[in-house]
């Protein structure tokens, strides 16, 4: 395991890193090395990709189209249903720009996120404080964020297979992000924490089925 060599950066970076839950799920990330010293915060937003502007305003405007949508429900069936195929309309335009600044060359997997960073699989060793361009796409139309990340602990798998490469589980800390990318990406988390009990509860019930059919 490779640590920071400043002691007291390394355990301030861990406790930023452990101050939200992180999720065990894959989904898809890229990282891009980042040439030159962390911006400060308004030299960070002047970094973001127009996409990931544009995305963040669609997403609020689906979201007041949803809160209008329950308010009226019961008023209108045909205005409801309007609004309605407006947000539709509205999540799949953004799932379409989203994607689209999703590089092949640059993708990687998550082990698990949350609101304070990432942690990833690779194949290559990564150096310990490195800077990347993060761009994290979520699952289930939760939507993407571009932010900026240091690596804050390299290890290497101790179970890699025979004759395979080893791989190394990186964890990035967001070092720039807005808050509102964090809170959503604190939501997608929690939005799956919400599935994955749902399919073991099922799960359980399916085995408890099968025990009394035997």
């Amino acid at each position: 395991m490779q640590q920071p060599g400043n002691t007291t950066l390394a355990a301030e970076l861990a406790d930023e890193f452990a101050d939200y839950f992180q999720i065990e799920h894959q989904t898809t990330v890229n990282l891009v090395p980042f040439s030159g010293p962390l911006p400060d915060q308004d030299g960070f937003l002047r970094l973001i990709p127009d996409a990931f502007k544009m995305t963040s305003e669609l997403s609020q405007l689906n979201n007041s189209s949803i809160r209008t949508l329950n308010a009226i429900k019961d008023l209108s069936s045909d205005l409801a249903l309007y609004l309605q195929q407006q947000a539709r309309k509205l999540d799949a335009l953004t799932h379409y720009v989203l994607r689209s600044q999703d590089d092949p060359k640059q993708r990687f997997h998550t082990f698990s996120y949350g609101g304070s960073g990432v942690q990833v699989w690779t194949n290559e060793v990564i150096k310990q404080g490195q800077i990347y361009e993060v761009k994290l796409f979520l699952d289930n139309n939760d939507g993407a964020l571009y932010c900026l990340g240091q690596v804050i602990q390299v290890t290497e798998q101790q179970e890699a297979e025979p004759g395979q490469p080893p791989q190394y589980l990186v964890k990035i800390l967001f070092r720039r992000i807005r808050d509102e990318d964090r809170d959503m990406v604190v939501r997608a988390s929690l939005h799956e924490q919400s599935r994955q009990l749902k399919r073991k509860a099922e799960l359980r019930q399916q085995q408890a089925q099968q025990t009394q059919q035997q």
